[in-house]
């Protein structure tokens, strides 16, 4: 009762989920429709979410695993590049072009 639990969770299952979320994170926030983009906006972001959490829960577990902590940052950072480019481009919507629309998506401009 007093010993600390051990993770039986193994590291490349948080791992897979990154990087497979990744992309997916990246593709999202590339592009945000003008039709539906409340809905685009919020998968967008729980693809996100998702993917950087399962990165940090995987390095957190990895210990000496290297192939589970490259791929846990390969994940990461997508899902964190998917996060960023969306912000930009909402923020860019959500101010009327007052925030600089983003140098990939010349059709963001407000």
């Amino acid at each position: 009762m007093g010993g600390a639990r051990r993770d039986t969770e193994p590291p490349a299952v948080p791992a897979t989920v990154a990087v497979l979320l990744g992309p997916v994170a990246v593709w999202m926030g590339i592009i945000v429709p003008a039709a539906g983009r409340g809905q685009h906006v919020f998968l967008a972001a729980a693809f996100g979410i998702v993917c950087v959490l399962s990165g940090v829960r995987a390095l957190r577990i990895a210990g000496r695993r290297r192939a589970v902590r490259v791929w846990s940052w390969v994940g990461l950072v997508l899902g964190t590049a998917g996060l960023v480019m969306l912000v930009w481009q909402v923020l860019s919507f959500a101010t009327g072009g007052a925030f600089p629309p983003p140098f990939w998506s010349p059709y963001a401009r407000g």
